[in-house]
């Protein structure tokens, strides 16, 4: 399933309770609390204590089938919780973190971000799907962004500073106890000045003579359920050879919350180090001990004899492709020769003909192969078990065998699955994760319009989809698969079960697209599936299968490329309409505040839309890029 930073952030509902924020990120804040170097010590195993919460068993829920005719054990989500990481742009920091939790978070519920300097100085990442901030850096945050963070502790945020701050060296070393309790005042927001008592100040001066005294401490302050003030909690920890940490609470029912550790970011992230993973225990991240990462399997390149002894590109015994390399074998050479080990640059891959694939790997030619009617499209498949990305091995295997058009890579889970704006795609078993490339001549209507390939391949897996479901020719309610603009797909307009990404390279004559879709077909999580989507009445032989599902796609991108080159973008459009979720809809352009009403595509396949205000006013408008809750929040392109 594929998640963007889009995907993950959209409020659906527009609402939501605001309690009272554990800290005011102010710039006083920044400067007093965030922006230095703490001391440094070693971790020990007994660092973190008082961190220790409940660590969330794994509960998987009961497949119920047929959501929407049936009563689900437990409400599915609409789009899975999102674990943001800030690390100021440092990549190797980042791949470290992503490591961690890799270990840490149950499979197929958490969505990884890698947030730029520049994405969180937007507003659009707070919001009830972020379940949680790492930050790996403070340093290089202006007042935007600390504004937004500020913001995010508003509305219920919980974050962990994996980074050195001067929060606590700030409280430790200050000797006046009030101005102790004047850091933590800023720290827990205006509204807890009036609240923090003496009782506070006394229990810090106790604690930090306790640390200076014995050189450990952990200790808990509890504020008292005062009618109008505020409630929140403290807890100061130190233990021998451990860090120095801090954990602060607001009350209320939608409890935001902060830990901080006078740590190294190498020591909070090194081996052994507990301090990550009871930090999101403690904030209410479910994890688990003992994840296991599947690991990068070898491929299966599936293809009929006629190709196999015709094609010049094939080499086999030797490196070829782009990143990750391709290493190609027959199949009856194998057990003399075996293959190389698989590794995130190198790619081992059988060569087999469609009988040989049948008895050989797990991907179903014969329900593949059954389906697929297209000229060019999806004739031969890399299948790969265990993937990083299908992205960059489609793109590989298109380097590696130039001129041949058309080569689909299908994986069963994705290490590593790509996004838009460095996000990252939940990739569990049972999700359709496929990716293939498509050339167009210069010269083909397409060529004029090539953003009209989103559009053309969002249609495609609806219509197939509808098809395969036997529902294709009846209205709406009957199967609820539908296209949100520009390439999500949607059960009704309540569930994200999939999206799309394309992108272009002009080569000689011709512009060569590559366009990678997931969408659930029997995963249950982390959202729902198109299985959970059928009549609660219809029998297991009903049920959608991968293959199915990516041989129908693929017919219906060769059939509706025709369709557009021989009938026009208008005719296009008709069958395109049926599917999407935005007919007649109001929207607000983000920057200009304006309400308009959706017209439909514009000849470059943007919204169009009208003025309610100023009917004659059309604006021609784009995705911003990082949030479109059901079309709030757009930038406008230009007025017509």
């Amino acid at each position: 399933m594929m998640y963007n930073l889009e995907d993950a952030l959209f409020n659906h509902d527009g609402s939501r309770r605001r309690s009272l924020s554990p800290m005011a990120l102010s710039v006083s804040l920044q400067n007093a609390a965030f922006g230095g170097a703490g001391s440094t010590t070693s971790i020990g195993s007994g660092a973190t204590d008082i961190l220790k919460g409940t660590v969330g068993d794994r509960t998987d829920r009961k497949h119920t089938r047929r959501l929407h005719s049936a009563s689900r054990g437990g409400k599915p989500k609409m789009k899975p919780p999102c674990v943001l990481v800030y690390t100021a742009g440092v990549s190797s920091t980042y791949d470290r973190i992503h490591s961690v939790l890799n270990s840490l978070l149950p499979p197929s519920v958490y969505t990884v971000f890698n947030m730029s300097p520049e994405a969180i100085r937007k507003h659009h990442w707070i919001d009830p799907s972020s379940a949680c901030l790492i930050l790996a850096d403070t340093r290089e945050l202006d007042d935007a962004a600390w504004k937004q963070l500020q913001e995010y502790f508003n509305k219920s945020g919980k974050m962990i500073f994996v980074c050195q701050n001067s929060l606590l060296a700030s409280i430790s070393c200050c000797e006046s106890v009030k101005k102790q309790v004047s850091l933590l005042r800023m720290a827990f927001g205006e509204k807890a000045s009036g609240s923090m008592s003496k009782d506070l100040e006394s229990f810090l001066k106790k604690t930090l003579k306790t640390l200076a005294k014995h050189g450990e401490v952990h200790e808990r302050y509890q504020s008292k359920d005062l009618v109008g003030g505020l409630k929140y909690s403290v807890v100061l920890s130190k233990k021998q050879d451990s860090p120095f940490l801090l954990y602060m609470e607001s009350g209320g029912t939608h409890a935001a919350s902060a830990v901080f550790s006078d740590a190294t970011t190498d020591q909070l992230l090194a081996p052994g180090s507990r301090i990550v993973a009871d930090s999101l225990a403690r904030i209410g991240i479910m994890i688990e001990d003992g994840v296991k990462i599947p690991s990068l399997s070898v491929g299966y390149f599936i293809s009929d004899e006629q190709f196999l002894s015709e094609c010049k590109s094939l080499r086999y015994g030797a490196e070829i492709g782009d990143s990750p390399k391709l290493f190609m074998r027959r199949r009856d050479l194998i057990a003399e020769h075996p293959l190389p080990v698989p590794s995130p640059t190198l790619l081992p891959i059988q060569v087999l003909t469609r009988d040989e694939a049948s008895s050989t790997c797990s991907f179903d030619t014969k329900k593949y192969y059954s389906r697929l009617s297209t000229i060019c499209l999806g004739r031969n498949v890399l299948f790969v078990p265990v993937a990083a990305t299908t992205i960059e091995v489609c793109r590989s295997l298109s380097e590696a065998l130039p001129g041949y058009d058309g080569m689909c890579v299908v994986a069963r889970q994705q290490l590593k699955g790509q996004g838009t704006e460095s996000s990252e795609f939940i990739s569990p078993v049972g999700v359709a994760m496929f990716n293939f490339s498509y050339s167009l001549p210069t010269s083909a209507a397409l060529a004029k319009c090539p953003s009209f390939i989103q559009h053309v391949a969002c249609v495609a897996v609806a219509a197939g989809v509808h098809e395969l479901s036997g529902m294709e020719y009846l209205y709406s309610p009957d199967f609820p698969l539908r296209v949100k603009w520009p390439n999500d797909f949607y059960f009704n307009r309540s569930h994200k079960i999939g999206g799309l990404l394309v992108s272009a390279k002009s080569r000689d004559d011709a512009i060569e697209f590559s366009v990678g879709i997931g969408i659930n077909v029997s995963n249950s999580l982390p959202t729902t599936c198109l299985n959970d989507m059928l009549p609660d009445n219809s029998s297991e032989s009903a049920n959608f299968s991968i293959e199915e599902v990516v041989a129908m796609t693929l017919n219906k991108f060769e059939h509706f490329v025709k369709v557009y080159e021989i009938k026009g973008q208008a005719a296009f459009l008709e069958h395109y309409y049926k599917y999407w979720l935005h007919s007649r809809e109001e929207v607000t352009l983000g920057e200009e505040n304006e309400k308009v009403v959706i017209r439909g595509l514009d000849k470059l396949g943007f919204l169009e839309c009208r003025s309610r205000k100023m009917p004659s006013k059309l604006y021609s408008v784009a995705d911003d890029g990082n949030t479109f809750d059901m079309m709030k929040g757009l930038v406008r392109m230009k007025l017509k």
